[in-house]
């Protein structure tokens, strides 16, 4: 059975920031199709298992790197995937607050 995926706000917005960062840094649009597709993959993958990422200490919150650049964050049930943050890499080591 296929989950559904949910994207948070906060999701939608770093997914938004990390193309227009990458369509700046290049010129193009190609770098981010690259990286679109990357995370289209691997929701993909992670709707068919999602127990595929690395577990945190909250329950049912998973995280996998797709890129070297952007980490995505997710939790699972058993009928959706929530995808709650895509952390771009090269920021600053903090900690984000679940909820």
């Amino acid at each position: 059975m296929v989950k559904q995926v949910i994207w948070s706000p906060l999701a939608k917005e770093g997914l938004k920031n990390l193309l227009l960062a990458s369509q700046q840094q290049t010129g193009g649009m190609e770098q981010g199709k690259v990286l679109y597709q990357s995370l289209q993959n691997t929701l993909h993958r992670i709707t068919q298992n999602p127990f595929l990422g690395q577990a945190t200490e909250v329950d049912n919150l998973r995280y996998i790197s797709p890129h070297p650049d952007f980490t995505l964050f997710y939790r699972h049930s058993l009928l959706r995937i929530e995808v709650l943050v895509i952390w771009e890499n090269h920021r600053k080591a903090g900690r984000v607050k679940w909820s």
